[in-house]
């Protein structure tokens, strides 16, 4: 579980630095009518992408001449190979988690992304380009990572569908969704 603990303390201090640094921009939108509850789902969009390209590609040393290429295709095929229960756990409930709150920000920043087909195209293109370029830095890129973010990114827009169906009439959720 300690990847699960690192991600958990890595996310507390993207919020609160990305937070910060934001500060001035949530006072020179204020001014310019952009509500700050708007502007809170802008900084857990901004978060949950530093997040994501901190805990995937700069997480561990990049080489752009690795030793070698390391490339699985086959869905799952690892956990056959595993220690078991708890060694699946450690490698893809991460992987799920991290795409959690993307699928939950897509749709809250992006009007036009609130069908559950647009997130998962644009999570899908998010987790894919990461695969793609760690290929070439010296990490593994594996089908289970892409298949599970995604998964993560389902999680996130059924939590957004969820909270919408149940905060739809609230006053804060539609100044959420800039509605």
């Amino acid at each position: 579980m300690h990847r699960i603990e690192a991600y958990t303390t890595l996310a507390f201090l993207f919020i609160v630095i990305i937070s910060i640094l934001y500060l001035p921009i949530l006072f020179l939108l204020k001014k310019k009518g952009i509500r700050i509850i708007r502007q809170l789902g802008y900084i857990g969009f901004i978060c949950s992408i530093f997040l994501i390209v901190f805990a995937t590609i700069l997480f561990v040393p990049i080489t752009f001449q690795p030793e070698r290429y390391i490339l699985n295709l086959i869905p799952f095929n690892g956990i056959s190979n595993t220690d078991g229960f708890q060694q699946v756990v450690v490698e893809k409930v991460p992987n799920i988690m991290l795409f959690i709150p993307l699928g939950v920000f897509i749709p809250i920043v992006f009007k036009s992304k609130r069908k559950l087909y647009q997130t998962a195209i644009i999570s899908f293109a998010v987790t894919f380009s990461i695969e793609f370029f760690q290929f070439f830095i010296g990490r593994s890129s594996d089908i289970d990572d892409v298949i599970t973010n995604l998964l993560g990114a389902v999680i996130g827009y059924m939590l957004f569908k969820v909270l919408h169906v149940f905060s739809q009439e609230k006053k804060w959720w539609n100044e959420l969704l800039g509605e």
